[in-house]
């Protein structure tokens, strides 16, 4: 796969390279040059944003399966790592209504 920037990417990243040439360290590994490539196009508020709305997902009118899906892509983009049980209680909690098994053991746990 070849990736490439285009447009107002493209000139920031020759002057990146310019100014690298001219006393700086130049940019030698892809973390480096995703590191600074975040610091100027991502704003700030970028990964509040997703948990935000990770917090407030909630199944909704879609399906099991795609609320799912939604779930675990806000989890991945907003690079949330947690325990399974965590993940599960998260996950529960979007849910229309709880699976029958779920509702009845926890009454009795």
């Amino acid at each position: 796969m070849i990736i490439e920037f285009t447009e107002y990417a493209l000139i920031w990243w020759d002057q990146i390279v310019i100014s690298r040439r001219n006393g700086e360290r130049p940019v030698q590994t892809w973390g480096e040059m995703k590191v600074l490539r975040m610091r100027r196009f991502v704003p700030n508020h970028y990964y509040r944003d997703l948990y935000l709305k990770l917090q407030g997902l909630n199944q909704g009118y879609k399906t099991v399966n795609e609320y799912h899906k939604e779930m675990e892509i806000a989890m991945i983009r907003a690079n949330v790592v947690e325990d399974r049980e965590a993940t599960m209680a998260r996950f529960f909690n979007g849910l229309k209504t709880l699976p029958i098994w779920l509702s009845y053991n926890t009454m009795w746990s």
